[in-house]
């Protein structure tokens, strides 16, 4: 085989590997259908890069070994993220988790951990969304890795209103333009508002926005494609997982989240109390 042929069939194996990747994450998502409006030019949108060494807690879940949501380390052997992200229900042995590298890519840096027990909600409802949350225990702990902790996880509600609106952050590797394909390497990270309950039901209306779902975002600053599962994280703790949100990121309409402190009776059965903070 000539050496054109040879160069013609590995750029032909790279696109088509490139383009199950593009797939891969994209199945995950849950973009609900919004009226065109000023359209955002990316996602995590209007933020910027971070260090994994700000953020210990964050992992990228990957089935296959091809990213496909974000995570968050929660206990000793516990990973929290959408329960979307692991719908329909996988066999363990093909999801693993990435965390202490900035770069979803730099497996130099990086740690792989395989999962050993995926655990769904069991209220989880995938028409709503209600209760989209799921747990991933892993093989050994993630203890002793650089740059690798777990966050608290938040267990009262907090109040918020336009008045005095409330910010907290959101971080992961979605898209940071709607107009293309590939996620971003380097890890990234946007402060956002929380938006009081009742004026997202508003927006969202006739989409329902369940009990165990919370809003955050504003213009031009959201979660996209490829942050599914990440963490929202409020004064240190881990207040919401992203769980969906606009067709057009960056819209006026606040990204979905499911609730830390609505789940929390489903996540005690499995994690270890000094875990949950409450300040």
């Amino acid at each position: 085989m000539g050496l054109f042929a040879l160069v013609l069939l590995w750029c032909v194996s790279d696109t088509l590997a490139a383009s199950k990747e593009v797939e891969a994450w994209r199945a995950m998502q849950v973009r609900r259908p919004t009226p065109n409006e000023l359209r955002a030019t990316g996602r995590i949108f209007g933020g910027m890069e971070t260090n994994i060494k700000d953020a210990p807690h964050q992992l990228s879940l990957r089935r296959f070994d091809t990213h496909i949501c974000g995570a968050s380390v929660v206990d000793a052997s516990l990973a929290i993220t959408a329960a979307h992200c692991l719908t329909p229900k996988p066999s363990p042995e093909f999801i693993t988790l990435m965390g202490g590298s900035t770069n979803r890519t730099d497996y130099d840096v990086g740690v792989i951990f395989y999962a050993i027990e995926l655990i769904i909600h069991p209220g989880y409802n995938s028409n709503t969304f209600h209760n989209d949350v799921a747990l991933v225990r892993i093989e050994g702990t993630f203890g002793g890795y650089e740059n690798v902790a777990p966050i608290p996880l938040r267990t009262r509600t907090i109040f918020t209103s336009s008045s005095n609106p409330v910010y907290c952050t959101v971080s992961g590797w979605g898209l940071t333009n709607m107009n293309g394909d590939g996620l971003p390497e380097m890890l990234r990270i946007v402060r956002i508002p929380l938006v009081p309950h009742t004026e997202c039901r508003r927006k969202w209306n006739p989409f329902p926005i369940t009990t165990s779902m919370i809003c955050a975002g504003e213009l031009r600053k959201d979660a996209c494609n490829g942050d599914s599962g990440g963490p929202l994280v409020c004064n240190g703790q881990l207040y919401g997982v992203v769980s969906w949100g606009s067709n057009q990121c960056g819209s006026s309409y606040p990204g979905i989240y499911t609730s830390i402190p609505a789940v929390l009776s489903f996540l005690s059965e499995y994690m270890s109390p000094m875990q949950f903070d409450a300040a």
